[in-house]
């Protein structure tokens, strides 16, 4: 009987399932959209996106310039304006590039 009850309540107590919360992260934007002005071979970057509050009116901006890894090489154009979403990456800068961050684009469109 002693087994049994000791088996019973090991039973409960592995069955009751536990929700696991995601800890806040600052750096994941959940999907803030920024509008960006892309510079191409300027202050030692190949090319970077610049992020100013003058296009962002009213939304904390972390970081001024990033360094996309993955733009698409029909985006390298200076002066294009976009409106994007990206996450950290861990990805190092180009050497001599004085980016802010380094960032994975996610979604990426051209502003006319």
């Amino acid at each position: 009987m002693k087994y049994f009850l000791l088996l019973l309540s090991s039973a409960f107590l592995f069955s009751c399932k536990v929700k696991k919360m995601q800890p806040y992260n600052p750096t994941d934007h959940n999907g803030d959209v920024f509008i960006g002005m892309i510079h191409v071979s300027e202050e030692g970057c190949p090319f970077y996106i610049e992020i100013s509050e003058a296009l962002n009116p009213g939304k904390a901006i972390d970081f001024r310039k990033v360094y996309p890894v993955n733009l698409k090489d029909s985006m390298k154009k200076k002066g294009l304006k976009v409106s994007f979403n990206y996450t950290l990456s861990k990805a190092m800068n180009p050497e001599g590039c004085t980016a802010d961050a380094v960032v994975q684009i996610e979604q990426i469109q051209v502003i006319p």
